[in-house]
């Protein structure tokens, strides 16, 4: 195995390409989120290049504290880079808007663009749950909690409506990358993209076309099966599977398979894949 670059795992869909060069950052978030925190802003302080899949604020709102403390730069569709610019007055020399299968090069890396298809995701339903489960904890913990736990549990509610209604571009179409990079680097990041909504087809393209080596695979609800067909379409020789909402579907009540049937439905149908399990704060040596 090489050992200059490394795969870096932050929690929720953050994801670092660890390189003596620089690093690439995919979705960095690092703020405490619905009493989950596993990263920091010093965390990202080597990036380089922060590729950014879709606009929901927990692939979003940490983009910019980010930006303001690197020189880092942003390849991202181009409704992202626009609401950066107008919003955060991130400047465009900074802003790399990609359509998708265009090709860019910076700081050693080859990124390329593709879409995927997000899962069915009713945004009114999803604040409706939110807040029931906020006022059913305050009403079974009203004397048992701190008012801190009690203020934090309702905040997460209406924050979660704040930042993807007016801090974070949420219709912004959902981008993949394949990337290739130092130590002959060949990684796919498909976040969330297998759902009922994949197009099995598509995956089969991107695999055909891209060939990747490694593919970040994002594990939710009970999508085993599609994520299984989708890892055998891409063909790579490692999947990542990580979980890219725990914090939230726990508290909502959302429940996901456990990660184990996800590792034995990829096994069934790549028997000679290497499967991963990411866990926030581990590191994997990229082979």
């Amino acid at each position: 195995m090489l050992s200059g670059s490394k795969l870096k795992y932050f929690g929720w869909s953050s994801f670092a390409i660890e390189s003596p060069s620089g690093n690439l950052l995919f979705d960095p978030l690092c703020r405490p989120m619905y009493g989950a925190r596993w990263s920091d802003i010093h965390d990202f302080s080597k990036a380089k290049v922060i590729c950014v899949t879709h606009g929901h604020f927990d692939h979003y709102v940490d983009v910019p504290p980010v930006l303001k403390e690197t020189e880092a730069v942003v390849v991202a569709s181009q409704e992202i880079c626009s609401h950066l610019n107008s919003r955060y007055k991130v400047k465009k020399e900074r802003l790399f808007p990609i359509k998708p299968f265009q090709e860019v090069c910076i700081s050693g890396y080859k990124i390329t663009a593709f879409e995927w298809q997000h899962r069915e995701f009713n945004f009114s339903k999803m604040i409706r749950a939110d807040l029931a489960a906020s006022f059913r904890f305050i009403y079974r913990h009203l004397f048992k909690a701190s008012c801190e736990q009690l203020r934090e549990n309702l905040f997460s509610s209406f924050n979660f409506a704040w930042l993807n209604l007016l801090q974070a571009p949420f219709h912004a179409p959902y981008f993949g990358f394949y990337v290739e990079g130092p130590d002959n680097i060949r990684l796919m990041n498909y976040c969330e993209g297998f759902s009922a909504k994949m197009k099995i087809e598509e995956t089969r393209e991107l695999g055909r076309r891209f060939r990747p080596e490694i593919v970040l695979a994002g594990m939710q609800l009970d999508f085993e099966k599609e994520l299984s067909e989708g890892v055998a379409a891409l063909s790579p020789k490692t999947v990542v599977l990580f979980p890219p909402h725990e914090a939230i579907f726990e508290k909502v009540g959302l429940k996901s398979s456990p990660p184990q049937k996800f590792v034995e439905e990829v096994k069934r149908k790549s028997p000679e894949a290497d499967i991963i399990v990411a866990k926030p704060q581990c590191s994997f040596d990229i082979p």
